[in-house]
């Protein structure tokens, strides 16, 4: 199944991380939802939710596995999409009601970043609800916890869903 995802996470102290080739930053205490795309499938949340679960990443790649180890996960929103241009448009339009790591995710991509961040949770998590709405993927999915590897996708994580109504 393709689509887009939106990791939420909590960093519960300040750090400073090196992240690749974009350099060291400063990351504040704060929940972070980071962007990406599934459009080879789910696998690629999967193995997010893995690495956080094992508390290792073995091969990192992507701007988000040098941070994730440093992260608590609260949780996940995925959006069944075949256009991959909706996760740049995503970005984009959380970009102009959320602060955010620029140039984080986004090398690919014309957005100014894919990590996100706020102090509220649940003001970031509505913000991007309501954004998913806006770009009409109205049937996405928020799970916490993480998502037993047996699973296919509908995501019935192993604890909780909740669904965007």
């Amino acid at each position: 199944m393709k689509g887009i995802y939106v990791l939420i996470l909590r960093m519960e102290e300040e750090n400073p991380i090196n992240v690749g080739k974009i350099g060291q930053f400063i990351f504040e205490r704060a929940y972070y939802a980071y962007v990406g795309s599934a459009m080879a499938g789910v696998q690629r949340l999967r193995r997010h939710l893995e690495n956080l679960k094992r508390k290792r990443v073995e091969n990192k790649h992507w701007h988000i596995d040098f941070i994730i180890l440093y992260c608590e996960l609260i949780g996940w929103f995925f959006a069944e999409c075949s256009d991959p241009g909706k996760e740049e448009k995503l970005a984009n339009l959380l970009s102009k009601s959320l602060d955010y790591v620029k140039g984080f995710g986004a090398t690919d991509s014309k957005a100014p970043s894919h990590l996100f961040k706020g102090r509220e949770l649940e003001k970031l998590k509505s913000d991007i609800k309501r954004t998913l709405k806006s770009l009409e993927m109205e049937n996405f999915q928020y799970g916490e916890g993480f998502i037993d590897s047996t699973l296919e996708i509908g995501l019935k994580p192993k604890s909780k869903v909740n669904y965007s109504g």
